[in-house]
Parts: structure tokens; C-alpha cells; sequence
């Protein structure tokens, strides 16, 4: 696991670290949520050849919940430390990274925050500002809808330590739940050790018809 210092997320730094890497909040394409290999690793392999060219183009992706949840995320956050207690005075403290890899540099994920102890982190926060409707499922369930499996499992999966899941909307009761590795999340690292050698080979095929040198 590598933390990449000193770097803000959804600034242009960040969106060219992110370029042409897997990513956590794309693992979906990788591994749907009932453990089977998705159908879209050719569809995601040539995203990310596009992504190495052009960089710049991720950060107009997104749309009004994405919108949503950047904006209420810091109010988020600041209830779940609250709820857990980690004000980092002889106990954990929430902070927030930029970027964060596996040892090998490629596979990522941007965490919303990091719980670090003692200079270490101890587990990872995914924050979900979701609206009232859906929100309101997941504390009647008492359970993580399935569909941030990949997200989360494989953000495990990059990091090595267990992950918080928060769902967050306001005038709601806070849903909190802590997700441990399992089966899924070593399915999904298989996945991703599976993807990159298939995204290595279509690179090599894709790179060169993308920058007109198919010929040379």
C-alpha cells in the first residue's frame, strides 16, 4: 500500500494520477456484485488507453449525485468521527489522502478518508451521500447495498485493512457499518491481478491505433 502525499482530490494532479489506473470506483466493471467477471474489461481497458491521452477529460465526468455528495462529504465526515469517536486524542483520527495505491503502483483507490493510529492506518471510510429514499433502504436493512461491493471490497483490496461504509442524509439517522476481507474481496483481487494482464496486452494492440502509429 503507497499513500501519495500532499495531493488534493478532483484536482488536476489528482485526475492525471488517476489516469490510465484502475480504480476503485470502477471495479464494478471488473466484478459485479454477485462475484462473476463482468462483461466490460474490453470496454474499460480502451477507457483507460483514452484516459493515458487524455487526462484531462475524466473530471468532466460525473453528474448530480456525484454533485451531492462532494458537497455534503465534508459534513459527512465530520458526523462519523463524531459517531465513532476518532477525534485522535489517545484514539483514531480521520484524515483525509489523495490517492492510494497497491505496492505495485498501478491499482488504486482514492479513499474518502483513511482511520490512521499511531501513524498507521487501520481502516479505510467510504461515504455515500445518497437521497432520502435510498438512504432510508439501507438503515431498514441494516446493511450495505450490494451494488458498493466492488467499491469497497476493492478498495480493500488495494489497501489491506478493513473499510467503514457510512451512508449520510441530512435529517436521517447516520448508517455506519464496518465491512471485514472476505471471499469477494479475494475474488476481486484475483480480478484485478487477472485485469491487469489483460489491459497490459490490449494496451500494447490499442495505444498504438490511438496515436495513428498503427503502421509504423
Amino acid at each position: 500500500m503507497k499513500i501519495w502525499p500532499n495531493m488534493e482530490q478532483r484536482t488536476e494532479e489528482w485526475f492525471r494520477a488517476r489516469a490510465g489506473r484502475p480504480t476503485a470506483s470502477q471495479f464494478s466493471r471488473l466484478l459485479t456484485p454477485t462475484g462473476k467477471d463482468s462483461s466490460q474489461w474490453d470496454s474499460y481497458a480502451i477507457e483507460l488507453c483514452a484516459q493515458c491521452i487524455r487526462p484531462d477529460e475524466i473530471g468532466f465526468e460525473g453528474n448530480y449525485h456525484t454533485d451531492r455528495g462532494n458537497d455534503l462529504e465534508p459534513e459527512a465526515r465530520e458526523e462519523f468521527a463524531r459517531i465513532m469517536g476518532f477525534n485522535g486524542l489517545g484514539k483514531p483520527s480521520v484524515e483525509q489522502v489523495g490517492f492510494v495505491t497497491r505496492d505495485d503502483e498501478v491499482i488504486g483507490c482514492s479513499p474518502d478518508s483513511l482511520i490512521m493510529f499511531q501513524g498507521k492506518p487501520i481502516a479505510g471510510l467510504e461515504i455515500k451521500c445518497l437521497l432520502g429514499k435510498f438512504h432510508a433502504q439501507m438503515l431498514i436493512d441494516k446493511a450495505m447495498d450490494d451494488k458498493y461491493k466492488p467499491q469497497v471490497h476493492g478498495s480493500m483490496a488495494v489497501c489491506d485493512i478493513p473499510w467503514y461504509f457510512m451512508s449520510y442524509c441530512p435529517g436521517m439517522a447516520s448508517f455506519i457499518t464496518l465491512v471485514q476481507p472476505d471471499a469477494y474481496t479475494a475474488k476481486l483481487s484475483d480480478a484485478l491481478d487477472r485485469f491487469l494482464v489483460f489491459y497490459s496486452a490490449r494496451r500494447k494492440e490499442v495505444m498504438p491505433m490511438l496515436l495513428g502509429k498503427e503502421a509504423a
